[in-house]
């Protein structure tokens, strides 16, 4: 298991109540306002970042420099603190194609990608046909950071590697602008050969990369994206979902 408290994220306080049923409840949650539990003995964190990859940057910023206080180094602890050993964002997502990931169905993402970072030619947005990644990597690590970040298997939040089925495999685009036309979702669906969108996950996995830290994620899915018939969405039932990350990741 790593070392260090596990830190728990969602967007919103009832995302994150109702992924940890018991734990903490709606009304004690506030946003930057991270709340101490236990996960089966562990020391754990839970925060809700806000909306947005604006929020969630900021608010994995403010969740590590807690931890790691003036001088040190990410996710490290300050004078006896807690340290940072692993982050868990869930919360939910709009799938692209309904078919293959069903409403209410629990998604490990294995990769974000920003579609908005890069140049602009009016019609589409290419990464690296900009001069500047996000991240250039030193010390020989491997590729720049430009528009994708890999995220940590399950096990790496220490805990037991899920049953299969448990989650479905995907890949996952964060977006500051939901997609609200078939266009723009079609697009960007064939474009990043991505199955889901979100709006902070790749502001998460970004910060945990640059800490050192593993970064899991699970998304239910919530909707579909673009505009969608009243059959096509189910956020009640996406919620009670998230109720089962933490048992199929045995931290409940």
């Amino acid at each position: 298991m790593p070392e260090g408290a596990l830190l728990v994220c969602a967007a919103t306080a009832a995302e994150l109540a109702h992924a940890a049923p018991g734990l903490v409840s709606e009304d004690g949650l506030r946003e930057l306002t991270p709340v101490p539990v236990r996960l089966k003995g562990r020391p754990a964190l839970f925060c809700v970042t806000g909306v947005g990859p604006v929020n969630a940057a900021l608010a994995m910023g403010f969740c590590f420099g807690l931890t790691s206080g003036s001088g040190g180094e990410a996710g490290q602890p300050a004078g006896g603190g807690l340290r940072i050993g692993a982050v868990l964002n869930v919360g939910l997502a709009g799938a692209f194609d309904l078919a293959a990931t069903p409403l209410r169905a629990l998604c490990l993402v294995e990769e974000e990608i920003w579609p908005e970072y890069g140049l602009n030619d009016g019609t589409s947005v290419t990464a690296r046909a900009f001069s500047y990644p996000l991240w250039r990597k030193a010390d020989g690590a491997p590729e720049d950071v430009y528009d994708r970040v890999r995220l940590a298997p399950a096990e790496a939040l220490g805990a037991r590697e899920p049953a299969p089925g448990a989650f479905l495999p995907r890949r996952s685009l964060t977006v500051a602008g939901v997609s609200a036309s078939f266009a723009r979702a079609r697009e960007m669906a064939n474009r990043h050969r991505a199955e889901l969108e979100n709006m902070e996950g790749f502001a998460v996995a970004y910060a945990c990369a640059r800490a050192g830290v593993p970064c899991v994620e699970v998304r239910a899915v919530s909707n579909k994206v673009g505009p969608r018939a009243a059959d096509e969405k189910d956020f009640p039932g996406a919620l009670a979902a998230l109720a089962g990350v933490l048992p199929a990741l045995g931290l409940a």
